[in-house]
């Protein structure tokens, strides 16, 4: 665990603005209000109907709840639906499914997913009331999915919220003789415990304990992630010694017909002065401060360089996100987009003079790797999972200095593209990796005795 004080200095700075940020009063839009008003109404009057029992019950519910989330399904390409291999591999995709997130996790979901369907390599599916069911809408003539003889589940999907569900899910395949498998993105409620909140760890442990432990088999996306289980484990009071494997992370964005790039990426990539790009969530341990830090160092030194963030806001973030949206360059010279689509993404990995992330921590990197895939430089903070993923091939500064990374920046804007000499998979090369090597269980880490 990094006890590096510098490390803990800038994570009790971040949480001593949020906490005096939220303790101000702050002005609120009438957009804002007249919307937290109309939720506020909405659920007085759902409150009441439901008390005089005009509400339907909560299996009517339910059932409108499963159509809906069976209307919602995407579909296969009719020229690529394969039936899966045996044994069957049932990937979990339901937190994915209900949530409607577009994050890190999420990409990589669907993105499986898909790649999976199209190979033939196992059927995506997601759980409702005890029920599985094709998360593609055309990938089987069968309405649900029933557990079968041999079937091994991949919970690369399995949220902190439902460990009764998956704990009984895991049950029901080893009553079959199936296996469960367990994606782990990280570890890092474990390793940077001050970037969570105590909910946070406190939900992690439960889904370590409950999910993670009692699994057959562990898959990791990067080495880095997997020693860092398997040293959990290991140390555990009854020490656990699962098998487990890791795989790379697909770096292409496939194009989707049916979208465009908006106006806002348009704009931004037909003004003359180049732009830095970062991409990732809004919270403490992406360290949006220090890059914002640098970028002020160069505007400061008139340096006519952009510095664009794809991203949505995430938690103990609103003192960044004022500094951002109330920055003097906010509009001009710095640009915040929280609803990026891929065809937007795309196009300012394509535009960028380079990727710039400064992360704290990170299980992969998802970002290094698209970047790579369009050709654009990247300056990343020095840690050890940048350098498993990305080698010499990309830039580095000391983490949390500002003023290394303003001169990285200098450097990259002074000084032609170059595309960094990364490997980069494919979600197709990806997908098949990692079922490959579940179905043949050639895990890296399987005798840890």
């Amino acid at each position: 665990m990094d006890r590096n004080n510098a490390v803990e200095r800038y994570f009790l700075e971040k949480l001593y603005r949020e906490l005096f940020f939220q303790q101000e009063p702050q002005k609120q839009s009438v957009e804002d209000f007249i919307r937290t008003r109309s939720v506020e109404f909405s659920w007085t009057i759902s409150r009441l109907l439901g008390g005089l029992g005009f509400l339907p019950d909560d299996r009517w519910r339910s059932e409108r709840r499963l159509q809906q989330l069976l209307a919602e399904r995407p579909s296969l390409a009719p020229s690529n639906q394969s039936a899966p291999q045996n044994p069957r591999i049932l990937i979990d995709v339901t937190s994915t499914h209900f949530s409607g997130k577009k994050t890190g996790i999420q990409r990589v979901v669907k993105e499986v997913a898909f790649a999976a369907a199209e190979m033939g390599l196992a059927l995506p599916v997601f759980e409702h009331h005890g029920s599985f069911y094709p998360y593609f809408n055309n990938a089987t003539a069968s309405k649900t999915i029933e557990l079968g003889p041999g079937d091994v589940f991949l919970m690369i999907d399995a949220p902190g919220g439902m460990l009764t569900t998956y704990s009984a899910i895991i049950d029901e395949v080893r009553k079959r003789n199936g296996k469960t498998v367990v994606c782990v993105y990280d570890l890092l409620p474990k390793i940077i415990p001050w970037a969570f909140s105590p909910l946070q760890r406190a939900h992690y442990d439960d889904w370590l304990a409950t999910i993670v432990s009692h699994c057959d088999a562990a898959v990791c996306i990067s080495e880095n992630v997997a020693n860092e289980l398997s040293a959990y484990l290991a140390g555990l009071p009854e020490p656990n010694r699962m098998p487990i494997g890791w795989f790379r992370l697909g770096g292409d964005i496939p194009c989707d017909l049916t979208q465009s790039v908006s106006d806002e990426a348009t704009s931004i990539t037909q003004v003359d002065s180049p732009f830095l790009l970062s991409v990732g969530t809004l919270e403490p341990r992406k360290c949006y401060d220090v890059a914002l830090d640098a970028m002020e160092e160069l505007w400061n030194s008139g340096i006519e360089a952009r510095y664009v963030i794809v991203g949505r806001y995430g938690w103990v973030s609103k003192a960044l996100q004022s500094r951002v949206l109330e920055h003097e360059q906010y509009g001009k010279r710095l640009h915040w987009l929280q609803n990026a689509n891929d065809a937007d993404l795309n196009c300012l990995y394509q535009n960028a003079r380079a990727l710039v992330f400064p992360s704290l921590a990170e299980g992969f990197g998802l970002p290094i790797m698209e970047a790579a895939n369009h050709g654009l430089p990247v300056i990343a903070s020095d840690i050890p999972i940048f350098r498993e993923l990305a080698g010499e091939h990309i830039s580095y500064f000391k983490k949390l200095d500002s003023s290394a990374l303003a001169a990285q920046l200098r450097k990259a804007l002074s000084t032609p593209k170059q595309a960094p000499r990364i490997e980069v998979s494919t979600w197709k090369q990806s997908t098949r990796t990692l079922l490959d090597m579940i179905r043949s269980q050639s895990y890296q880490l399987r005798d840890r005795r």
